[in-house]
């Protein structure tokens, strides 16, 4: 490419001086890069030429980088993020038409405009065949490189969106639905529903396996931000210094092994929804970075010194209590208020027993899809048995123990207390092991993990009366006894009968959990 055949429109104004330096504008606002810039390559062996190009195109808010060769350029291009690459056709070594096979191979997603002369547009149409985004004939206006530049990023933000929009289609899938009907079920749906068109900041607090990830989807596909990406990221599982990089990014050479410029988290969840799982276990460092960035709502990458505006909704989740945390001086106060404007609560599977059978079936339903199979059935005594269990994984143990179940069942069969793991299957497959130990169950709150009801030797401190003690012979001293198992069904029945037949009444009357009672009854046969 020669000066003479190259008409810039505003050449007075950004002529090169024939020692200027190769420069690239890293340091541009963002919001100019917000507004439509792009990291540009631009390869010419003709220093004046591309000189003037850059510097003409970088006042439109875009990034340059430019390269003397091909070979030079294609280097450029694999240590730094390109979004459009310009290279002339003519040019010793490598032409123009290898870079764009090179471009097109390595990087498919690059849009490639190339720059060519009228005596070989030919060569340009053959480009375009074979993948070049369209070409520039020299001689060409700055108007015109800057409106086919636009369109070229335009058409990779597009090709962008899609590729996310389908990868979140996909993933969205792959997540459980919210099953269940039961009354706690039933108002997490309404809360959800309500704080998801807000940009409110939510906590979600619950036990592990309870489906925090999942309520966090839910709220953003029903928000404004549905259209835009949906990232997690667990908090405790990396070092201070990688969350720092995969939350805020970094720059080229920022640290050793930083080869090429990096977006964080916050702005590739641009206009969508970010979840900090776990936050509960953030450094205290982070905590603090992780704080400016919420208030100021611009970050700095690693190594960086340009602030970035960041729109991101934030939803943080943690198996802790945040409180307490915050009380014990490891998790400060004031980012507490921060991420936790609305704190909502996921109900463990123990409290939601009801929605046991309808969570099976749907899992063991998902495990037939993705085996291309019939579903399994299960019977009620394996309901029965993982009603009794205590899931202290919740839902995420459930899928994983009929998961397991599935391999064992023949095709075709129904899952049965013989499938399910021994400490799931042991209330049903051996209830005597499930016998009471002493005379009275009143005045025992048994935690909802325990097989087995305690014994409680003190006084009843349950409203039930007690059970009329049984006649003797004569006030003789040689009466028989009555059986304990039969002491403790009457106390049962009574306390039923107190309740009218409300078994969750007559559990609290007992001062024991709903299945234990429920377990205790169908020992007794009642």
């Amino acid at each position: 490419m020669t000066t003479e055949r190259f008409r810039l429109a505003e050449q007075s104004s950004t002529q090169a001086t024939p020692d200027e330096p190769r420069r690239s504008s890293h340091g541009r606002d963002a919001a100019q890069r917000a507004g439509g810039g792009g990291r540009l390559l631009i390869i010419d062996d003709e220093r004046m030429a591309r000189a003037n190009l850059a510097r003409a195109l970088e006042r439109g808010g875009h990034e340059s980088a430019q390269a003397g060769s091909g070979e030079e350029g294609l280097k450029l291009l694999a240590e730094q993020d390109i979004d459009v690459v310009i290279t002339d056709i003519a040019m010793a070594g490598m032409n123009g038409m290898e870079v764009l096979k090179a471009v097109r191979s390595s990087k498919p997603d690059v849009e490639v405009i190339m720059v060519t002369g009228y005596p070989m547009i030919e060569s340009a149409v053959e480009a375009m065949r074979l993948g070049a985004f369209h070409y520039l004939a020299k001689p060409y206006s700055l108007e015109e490189a800057r409106i086919l530049v636009a369109r070229a990023l335009e058409k990779r933000r597009l090709r962008q969106q899609v590729v996310q929009m389908r990868a979140q289609l996909e993933a969205s899938g792959s997540v459980p639905e919210m099953v269940g009907a039961s009354p706690a079920m039933c108002g997490l749906r309404q809360a959800l529903m309500r704080l998801a068109p807000t940009d409110v900041a939510v906590l979600l607090q619950g036990e592990t396996g309870t489906g925090k990830e999942l309520a966090a989807r839910t709220m953003h596909a029903q928000s404004q931000r549905a259209r835009r990406r949906f990232l997690a990221i667990n908090c405790g599982a990396l070092s201070p210094e990688l969350l720092e990089s995969e939350l805020f990014g970094h720059e080229q050479g920022a640290f050793s092994g930083a080869v090429r410029r990096k977006e964080g988290l916050f702005e590739a969840a641009s206009g969508g929804t970010l979840l900090l799982d776990e936050i509960g276990e953030m450094p205290a460092g982070m905590q603090v970075k992780l704080l400016r960035v919420l208030q100021e709502q611009t970050l700095r990458r690693v190594g960086g010194t340009v602030d970035i505006p960041v729109d991101v909704r934030i939803i943080a989740a943690t198996n802790r209590n945040l409180k307490e945390e915050v009380e014990a001086g490891r998790f400060r106060r004031d980012l507490y208020y921060r991420v936790a404007v609305v704190t909502q609560e996921l109900p463990p599977l123990r409290s939601r027993v009801e929605d046991i059978p309808m969570l099976a079936r749907f899992f063991l339903a998902r495990l037939a899809e993705q085996g291309g199979a019939a579903p399994l059935d299960i019977d009620e005594s394996a309901l029965d048995a993982l009603r009794l269990y205590p899931f202290p994984g919740n839902v995420r143990e459930l899928a994983n123990i009929l998961e397991r179940a599935a391999v064992f069942c023949p095709p075709g069969g129904s899952i049965g207390p013989s499938h399910l793991p021994p400490e799931v299957s042991e209330a049903v497959l051996h209830p005597s092991t499930t016998a009471p130990a002493a005379p009275s169950i009143t005045g025992l709150r048994q935690a909802d993990a325990a097989p087995a009801i305690s014994v409680a030797p003190a006084q009843p401190a349950s409203p039930v009366p007690p059970v009329p003690p049984a006649p003797q012979h004569e006030q003789g001293q040689d009466a028989p006894l009555v059986p304990l198992a039969e002491m403790e069904k009457q106390h049962i029945l009574r306390a039923l009968e107190l309740a009218g037949d409300n078994r969750t009444l007559a559990a609290d009357m007992l001062g024991i959990s709903r299945s234990s009672l429920w377990r205790k009854l169908r020992e007794y046969g009642v």
